[in-house]
């Protein structure tokens, strides 16, 4: 395909000019964060890595993109992209993935999107990067006290006592809700399964000791406060389901962590709020 009247090469699909690439210690620092994180926008790598010159570092993604096709511009993010105002969103390639895996150990995945088998196949993708921009938020965050240390749900789910069923790959966890005040509709003890939408943690070292608190993420964007059926996901539902599963410390069980919260971001909001 050529190139627009200004020598630019296509956003939406690749275009290799044959430029010879020598990999580098941040080009390998680049594939980790997109393995830890499935997706993460060009404004999130620039924080996360804080090279010395934006714009080669922008240079370098279109490079590892268009040459060497170790990143992939996920097609979804085209449905709501603003040229002149919306950072390009990369993903970890097939090739990407295998590179790493042959050059050393792979870092703890960030989130669960990130075991995904298909580059590119994104359903619910607005829904994903509301869980990465929330998760990446926190991290950074956390990246700025130096009495703190992040947490990601890969290390987590590594030492689960339940960890052979989770198998790092989902975090859904076991929870029964009886009926009574916090779900007055029901009738019955109800059986059912959280999976929220990302796990994390924070270390605390205080006075020489290390503390720990963890959180469960859920991104809401579509649930309705309450539905006629404890069958169909519900704020309503899944309020009651995280209430019985933290009284009755299910996730000392299900994930080995001494504590539970639970962190919810409304699309809406457009911020974090904790409950």
């Amino acid at each position: 395909m050529p190139l627009d009247a200004l020598g630019r090469r296509s956003r939406f699909s690749r275009q290799p000019t044959g430029k010879r690439i020598a990999l580098t210690e941040r080009d390998t620092a680049i594939l980790r964060l997109l393995y830890r994180y499935r997706y993460l926008r060009v404004s999130q790598l620039l924080a996360f890595l804080q090279p010395r010159s934006e714009k080669r570092f922008v240079e370098r993604l279109g490079d590892l993109y268009h040459e060497t096709g170790l990143i992939n511009r996920p097609q979804a993010q085209w449905r709501a992209f603003y040229p002149r105002s919306t950072p390009l969103i990369y993903e970890l390639s097939a090739k990407g993935r295998r590179y790493l895996s042959e050059h050393g150990d792979l870092p703890h995945r960030v989130t669960s999107l990130a075991q995904a088998t298909a580059p590119g196949r994104a359903p619910q993708f607005e829904h994903a990067m509301m869980i990465v921009d929330a998760l990446a938020e926190i991290e950074l965050t956390t990246r700025q006290e130096p009495d703190q240390r992040f947490v990601p749900v890969g290390e987590i789910l590594e030492r689960a006592p339940d960890r052979e069923r989770l198998n790092g790959k989902s975090l859904a966890a076991p929870v029964t809700i009886q009926p009574g005040p916090l779900a007055p509709w029901l009738k019955r003890p109800f059986h059912t399964h959280l999976i929220p939408d990302g796990l994390y943690g924070i270390e605390y070292l205080i006075d020489g000791k290390k503390l720990y608190r963890f959180w469960a993420l859920e991104c809401e964007n579509m649930s309705p406060k309450t539905r006629s059926t404890a069958k169909r996901s519900s704020l309503a539902l899944k309020k009651a389901a995280y209430d019985a599963f933290i009284s009755g410390k299910g996730y000392r069980e299900v994930w080995g962590i001494p504590n539970l919260q639970v962190r919810v971001v409304c699309r809406k909001l457009e911020k974090l709020t904790a409950r």
